[in-house]
């Protein structure tokens, strides 16, 4: 089966062993995922069937959206719940559910990080610096100096306001740590915060309503009603142009060659469909006239 599986990912599970259990589940041993999810966040996660693992690039710079849940008044060392606390807020600011701030001090902080900014990313986080995870040699003790990283966040909405919670509606660039946007609002606020949850509601267009839960997989596989559950995966590259071949194209595609291009592509990558209306290569405009594979997914057997 070449599909997508979008998976509601629960709680306390990596995206690592989450692609585990579904490639268990379903038997399929070509399965991987479209931008990770942190163990504690719930969600999105864009998991890909057969084939559609080689797509994965074209979907890990989809942006994202997230609904997330700040604590004010406890900072961590891992800016989540997951971590050590290592500062409660400054006595004129109150701590613990008694934070002192004025919602509109609050919301005018919030409102601040929206735009182009950069970032710099939690040193527990899976960045690779010379060769290390950086969680693993923060966990070491070792003191790292974290590089920043341009970002976007393009809205956020405030949707609860209390104490000392937030809850905000995040849509944002790929890349974007939305636990470093919870650190920073804690620092500019002067109370200190942490990100309590996090739940993942969109990746690109495939969103929270399209997902499903394991427990739903496996009584789908059970039930061989698999096919009810996934999607087509041309619908991760369905914004380049698309081409249908005829089997002799078709044939020659399959074999990576060129093939002559036909008038009016407007993008740089191509879809490319065999007779049976197969998703079976990603072709490249090398010229008005020409095409290359640049990724055959269903090669000549």
């Amino acid at each position: 089966m070449n599909a997508l599986f979008i998976l509601d990912k629960p709680q306390d599970l990596s995206s690592h062993s989450a692609v585990h259990r579904i490639r268990k589940i379903t038997g399929i041993e070509r399965v991987g995922h479209a931008g990770t999810l942190d163990p504690l966040a719930t969600g999105v996660l864009v998991v890909l069937l057969g084939s559609a693992v080689r797509l994965s690039e074209y979907i890990v710079d989809h942006d994202k959206k997230y609904r997330a849940t700040i604590q004010l008044g406890v900072e961590t060392d891992t800016y989540d719940a997951t971590g050590n606390v290592i500062q409660t807020a400054r006595p004129e600011r109150g701590e613990g559910s008694n934070v002192n701030v004025a919602p509109e001090e609050i919301r005018a902080v919030v409102a601040s990080f929206v735009g182009k900014l950069n970032q710099i990313p939690p040193a527990h986080s899976a960045i690779q610096i010379q060769g290390k995870r950086a969680y693993k040699l923060a966990r070491q003790g070792v003191a790292l100096e974290m590089e920043p990283r341009a970002v976007e966040i393009y809205s956020i909405t405030l949707q609860e306001l209390g104490p000392a919670r937030l809850v905000l509606d995040v849509h944002c660039s790929k890349g974007t740590y939305i636990r470093s946007l919870a650190h920073d609002i804690g620092a500019k606020l002067g109370t200190g915060a942490h990100l309590a949850a996090l739940r993942r509601t969109a990746s690109g267009d495939f969103s929270i309503e399209s997902s499903h839960t394991l427990e739903q997989l496996a009584a789908a596989v059970a039930a061989e009603t698999l096919a009810q559950l996934v999607l087509p995966m041309d619908l991760a590259i369905e914004h380049f142009d698309a081409v249908h071949l005829d089997a002799a194209h078709a044939r020659a595609v399959r074999n990576g060659l060129f093939i002559p291009a036909p008038p009016n592509l407007t993008t740089p990558l191509v879809r490319a469909y065999d007779d049976a209306q197969n998703l079976i290569a990603i072709l490249e405009r090398v010229s008005e006239r020409e095409l290359k594979p640049k990724k055959v997914l269903d090669p000549a057997q």
